[in-house]
């Protein structure tokens, strides 16, 4: 019985990492790469990583600088924090651990984290679950799709501003108050009502309003392999939680979200999308921290994640957003690459590209930590909305142009209609010959490798390519070798390529042929 209550207390208490350390590490060119394989990385910042680590083990460190910075350290107490409002002193709330430039790792005063997070600050709670590490992606293009195009005029501003103040409306958002519950309600009744096939309230942190989550079934990969829609939808001021109306942060990006929804139950796709409302956000991620490494441990193939947190105020024209994305664990310049020439080809958005080490502070940080390429699109960066936080966060203030939104909306739906790849628009090449069978593929849908068959005995020349259009890989194949070709999943360099889609074109001197496979991770 004793031990049965020491159990129950240790749940109520969180997890305390017995024989464990927390470590900061300064980070070397090479990043997080001597670390793969390690599963001791647990935050990634500018020029140090955060890492848990037996104390017996920390041989595994020993090339890097490094200072030990808790003993038994206890999940749930530690908190990433970057003050917008300079004159915060964040030392009243907990003990400053470590600091990387304008972040500071912070040991928070339980009592006080509710006054905390009510100031003007960015902050996110630091899980202890490892990073997956991965490799590198090659460069995206973007072709023309008439679709799409037709699909990108149907967002419509009136629409979109209907959305942020209906949100407004609710007074407040605080993720712990009835209001909040409400919304999320009031979410979910949208994404009915737009033909979602599936709808989750998923549940995340007790006390907290709930992810909402709408699935559009994909019509040849219905199942886990899918593109995301996000933007946490919860609210912050400090006269939370009677009121914190957040229309740019972050009505405007769940707007992206809903419109997305509505203007895509009208098409078909061959992936899957979700169309995402994170609770939580304000308070540290909760949502996303919870959605991201249950996907990984479900072995969920996400395309991409398009995140939308912020982006309706515009501080002088002609405004750009930030699409800020990841240089490496995982690689994602391709993924903005793939956004950008989106907003280039199907709208007047002008971007504003941001490779950086390291961006935690909003939902798709949990699936970069995850291994899953995403990016965030926000006004500026750093902020410069100064009712960011108030409760002047409101339509003609906080949020004062919903043109530009709605601009950025429509490269958003651009990008995940291309992604998700509209069902019954033929991609093929352009070519003077008839489309003869000179290749078979088996199998289209692989976790390992595919076998590219040929029953004819010409030349062949075979080129795959990534979902943008860029060449991945190469074969030749001469008259008369071996009918079959084996990838593994390999670029030019010999590196393993993302998951995603990818195309095969084989071309003899007279026809031409494509093929669409998916690698999966």
């Amino acid at each position: 019985m004793l031990g049965k209550a020491i159990f129950v207390l240790m749940l109520l208490l969180g997890f305390v990492f017995a024989d464990h350390i927390l470590v900061k590490v300064d980070l070397t060119p090479e990043r997080l790469t001597p670390f793969a394989g390690e599963d001791v990385v647990i935050l990634e910042l500018n020029t140090t990583a955060l890492v848990l680590i037996d104390e017996s083990h920390l041989d595994r460190i020993a090339s890097h600088s490094y200072e030990i910075l808790q003993y038994e350290p206890h999940e749930g107490n530690y908190y990433l924090v970057r003050p917008v409002d300079p004159t915060l002193d964040v030392q009243v709330y907990g003990e400053i651990l470590m600091i990387d430039g304008d972040d500071y790792l912070l040991k928070v005063h339980e009592p006080l984290l509710e006054e905390l997070i009510r100031q003007k600050i960015m902050a996110r709670r630091v899980s202890f679950d490892p990073l997956v590490i991965t490799g590198s992606a090659a460069p995206q293009r973007m072709p023309l799709n008439p679709t799409v195009q037709d699909i990108v005029n149907r967002v419509n501003a009136d629409s979109v501003l209907s959305h942020v103040q209906r949100l407004q409306d609710f007074v407040s958002r605080y993720s712990t108050f009835d209001s909040c519950f409400a919304a999320a309600e009031w979410i979910a009744q949208k994404f009915d009502d737009y033909g979602c096939d599936s709808i989750f309230l998923q549940n995340h942190t007790t006390g907290h309003a709930p992810n909402v989550i709408g699935v559009k079934q994909g019509q040849v990969y219905p199942d886990s392999i899918y593109v995301i829609a996000c933007g946490h939808f919860d609210a912050i001021s400090p006269q939370a939680p009677w009121i914190a109306p957040g229309a740019d942060d972050n009505g405007s990006g769940t707007a992206m979200v809903l419109e997305a929804a509505r203007i895509m139950q009208d098409y078909n796709f061959e992936f899957s999308m979700r169309f995402i409302a994170f609770s939580g956000e304000e308070w540290g991620l909760y949502g996303s921290e919870y959605y991201a490494p249950q996907a990984r441990a479900a072995g969920d193939s996400i395309l991409a994640v398009f995140n939308a947190d912020m982006i309706a105020y515009v501080d002088a024209a002609p405004e750009s957003v930030e699409v800020i994305a990841k240089l490496t664990n995982p690689a994602c310049g391709p993924l903005a690459d793939f956004f950008i020439a989106a907003a280039d080809s199907y709208t007047t958005l002008q971007t504003h590209k941001v490779m950086t080490t390291y961006m935690p502070y909003s939902d798709h940080a949990p699936f970069w930590d995850a291994g899953y390429t995403a990016l965030l699109n926000i006004e500026d960066f750093p902020v410069m909305n100064p009712h960011y936080h108030t409760t002047h966060d409101t339509i003609g203030a906080g949020y004062n142009d919903n043109g530009f939104c709605t601009e950025v909306i429509k490269a958003h739906v651009a990008s995940l209609a291309l992604m998700a790849v509209p069902y019954d628009v033929v991609v093929s090449e352009y070519s003077d010959n008839q489309l003869t069978p000179i290749m078979r593929i088996s199998p289209t849908v692989t976790h390992s490798y595919v076998t590219i068959i040929f029953p004819t005995s010409e030349d062949i020349d075979i080129n795959i390519y990534d979902a943008s259009g860029a060449l991945v890989r190469t074969f030749d194949r001469t008259a008369n070798e071996t009918n079959e070709i084996r990838w593994y999943g390999d670029d030019n360099a010999g590196q393993t390529v993302p998951a995603g889609v990818y195309f095969v074109r084989s071309m003899t001197a007279q026809e031409r042929q494509a093929a669409k496979i998916i690698m999966v991770k």
